[in-house]
Protein backbone atom coordinates (compact mmCIF):
# COMPACT_ATOMS: atom_id res chain seq x y z
CA UNK A 1 0.00 0.00 0.00
CA UNK A 2 1.52 3.31 -0.97
CA UNK A 3 0.62 6.39 0.89
CA UNK A 4 0.31 9.87 0.04
CA UNK A 5 -0.55 12.61 2.32
CA UNK A 6 -3.62 14.27 1.60
CA UNK A 7 -4.75 11.15 -0.64
CA UNK A 8 -6.85 8.32 -0.18
CA UNK A 9 -3.98 5.18 0.40
CA UNK A 10 -3.86 3.30 -2.78
CA UNK A 11 -3.96 -0.38 -2.83
CA UNK A 12 -2.79 -1.77 -6.50
CA UNK A 13 -5.49 -4.50 -7.64
CA UNK A 14 -4.38 -7.78 -7.74
CA UNK A 15 -6.28 -10.56 -9.19
CA UNK A 16 -6.09 -13.97 -8.00
CA UNK A 17 -5.06 -15.53 -11.06
CA UNK A 18 -1.32 -12.94 -10.59
CA UNK A 19 -1.39 -13.95 -7.40
CA UNK A 20 -0.82 -17.74 -8.02
CA UNK A 21 1.78 -16.82 -10.73
CA UNK A 22 3.52 -14.96 -8.37
CA UNK A 23 3.20 -17.76 -5.67
CA UNK A 24 4.32 -20.48 -8.33
CA UNK A 25 7.56 -18.09 -8.97
CA UNK A 26 8.15 -17.99 -5.67
CA UNK A 27 7.59 -21.55 -5.07
CA UNK A 28 9.46 -23.04 -7.87
CA UNK A 29 12.85 -20.48 -6.91
CA UNK A 30 12.69 -22.40 -3.27
CA UNK A 31 12.07 -25.46 -4.54
CA UNK A 32 15.17 -25.17 -6.74
CA UNK A 33 18.25 -26.06 -4.80
CA UNK A 34 21.46 -23.67 -5.31
CA UNK A 35 23.93 -26.00 -7.10
CA UNK A 36 27.77 -24.95 -6.69
CA UNK A 37 30.08 -24.42 -9.55
CA UNK A 38 31.34 -27.76 -10.62
CA UNK A 39 35.61 -27.96 -10.85
CA UNK A 40 36.66 -30.14 -13.78
CA UNK A 41 38.22 -32.97 -11.24
CA UNK A 42 35.47 -35.29 -11.62
CA UNK A 43 34.14 -34.57 -15.04
CA UNK A 44 36.33 -37.13 -16.94
CA UNK A 45 39.34 -38.36 -17.37
CA UNK A 46 40.22 -35.73 -20.26
CA UNK A 47 39.22 -32.76 -17.97
CA UNK A 48 41.03 -34.51 -14.41
CA UNK A 49 44.08 -34.20 -16.67
CA UNK A 50 43.81 -31.06 -17.97
CA UNK A 51 42.91 -29.63 -14.48
CA UNK A 52 46.11 -31.74 -13.03
CA UNK A 53 48.40 -29.99 -15.79
CA UNK A 54 47.52 -26.71 -14.68
CA UNK A 55 47.88 -26.95 -11.16
CA UNK A 56 51.23 -28.74 -11.65
CA UNK A 57 52.28 -25.81 -14.24
CA UNK A 58 51.54 -23.54 -11.61
CA UNK A 59 53.46 -25.37 -8.71
CA UNK A 60 56.34 -25.57 -11.25
CA UNK A 61 56.00 -21.74 -11.48
CA UNK A 62 56.08 -21.05 -8.47
CA UNK A 63 59.37 -23.61 -7.54
CA UNK A 64 61.13 -21.97 -9.69
CA UNK A 65 60.45 -18.35 -8.67
CA UNK A 66 61.46 -19.60 -5.16
CA UNK A 67 64.29 -21.17 -6.45
CA UNK A 68 65.52 -18.10 -8.40
CA UNK A 69 64.94 -15.57 -5.25
CA UNK A 70 67.06 -18.78 -3.30
CA UNK A 71 69.62 -18.36 -5.35
CA UNK A 72 69.70 -14.92 -5.37
CA UNK A 73 69.81 -14.40 -1.81
CA UNK A 74 72.42 -16.86 -1.52
CA UNK A 75 74.47 -14.47 -4.10
CA UNK A 76 73.68 -11.43 -2.42
CA UNK A 77 74.99 -12.88 1.00
CA UNK A 78 78.17 -14.29 -0.64
CA UNK A 79 79.14 -10.99 -1.58
CA UNK A 80 78.16 -9.53 1.57
CA UNK A 81 80.92 -12.11 2.95
CA UNK A 82 83.21 -11.24 0.59
CA UNK A 83 83.09 -7.35 0.75
CA UNK A 84 83.00 -7.35 4.95
CA UNK A 85 85.20 -10.32 5.24
CA UNK A 86 83.33 -12.05 8.04
CA UNK A 87 82.71 -15.85 8.24
CA UNK A 88 78.96 -16.11 9.77
CA UNK A 89 76.36 -14.76 7.30
CA UNK A 90 74.31 -13.02 9.97
CA UNK A 91 77.08 -10.61 10.86
CA UNK A 92 78.07 -10.06 8.01
CA UNK A 93 74.73 -8.68 6.98
CA UNK A 94 74.16 -6.76 10.14
CA UNK A 95 78.50 -5.01 9.02
CA UNK A 96 76.67 -4.71 5.32
CA UNK A 97 73.08 -2.83 6.68
CA UNK A 98 75.24 -0.80 9.50
CA UNK A 99 77.62 0.43 6.93
CA UNK A 100 74.89 1.12 3.87
CA UNK A 101 72.86 2.73 6.46
CA UNK A 102 76.83 5.21 7.18
CA UNK A 103 76.51 5.71 3.56
CA UNK A 104 73.41 6.89 3.29
CA UNK A 105 74.34 9.62 6.56
CA UNK A 106 76.73 10.67 4.50
CA UNK A 107 74.87 11.45 1.33
CA UNK A 108 72.02 12.98 3.40
CA UNK A 109 74.61 15.22 4.92
CA UNK A 110 75.89 16.26 1.77
CA UNK A 111 72.76 17.19 0.66
CA UNK A 112 72.16 19.30 4.00
CA UNK A 113 75.36 21.20 3.31
CA UNK A 114 74.04 21.58 -0.66
CA UNK A 115 71.11 23.03 0.62
CA UNK A 116 72.54 25.64 2.93
CA UNK A 117 75.26 26.57 0.08
CA UNK A 118 71.90 27.11 -1.98
CA UNK A 119 70.21 29.48 0.73
CA UNK A 120 73.32 31.43 1.60
CA UNK A 121 73.34 31.94 -2.43
CA UNK A 122 69.72 33.14 -2.60
CA UNK A 123 70.93 35.40 0.13
CA UNK A 124 73.59 36.65 -1.34
CA UNK A 125 71.82 37.00 -4.71
CA UNK A 126 68.88 39.32 -2.82
CA UNK A 127 71.93 41.28 -1.43
CA UNK A 128 72.62 42.00 -4.66
CA UNK A 129 69.50 42.89 -5.46
CA UNK A 130 69.00 45.51 -2.92
CA UNK A 131 72.39 47.35 -4.04
CA UNK A 132 71.58 47.64 -7.54
CA UNK A 133 67.87 48.99 -6.54
CA UNK A 134 69.88 51.46 -4.43
CA UNK A 135 71.26 54.46 -5.37
CA UNK A 136 74.85 55.10 -6.35
CA UNK A 137 75.24 57.15 -3.16
CA UNK A 138 73.17 54.88 -0.60
CA UNK A 139 75.27 51.74 -1.99
CA UNK A 140 78.39 53.38 -1.33
CA UNK A 141 77.36 54.30 2.29
CA UNK A 142 76.19 50.81 2.51
CA UNK A 143 79.33 49.06 1.64
CA UNK A 144 81.42 51.77 3.66
CA UNK A 145 79.30 50.94 6.80
CA UNK A 146 80.05 46.91 6.04
CA UNK A 147 84.02 47.89 5.39
CA UNK A 148 84.18 49.80 8.63
CA UNK A 149 82.22 46.22 10.58
CA UNK A 150 84.97 43.86 9.38
CA UNK A 151 87.49 46.55 9.96
CA UNK A 152 86.45 46.87 13.88
CA UNK A 153 86.73 42.85 13.92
Amino acid sequence: MIRVPGERPFVPKITPKEANKEAEKTEQQAAKPQQPVPSSIGRGPELDARAIAVRLSALATEAKKREISADEFKRVLDEVITLTGLKEPEAAMQAASKKLQEEIEIELQKIKDNKDLMEEAEDWQRFADLLERMGPQQAEAMLGMLKASIHDL
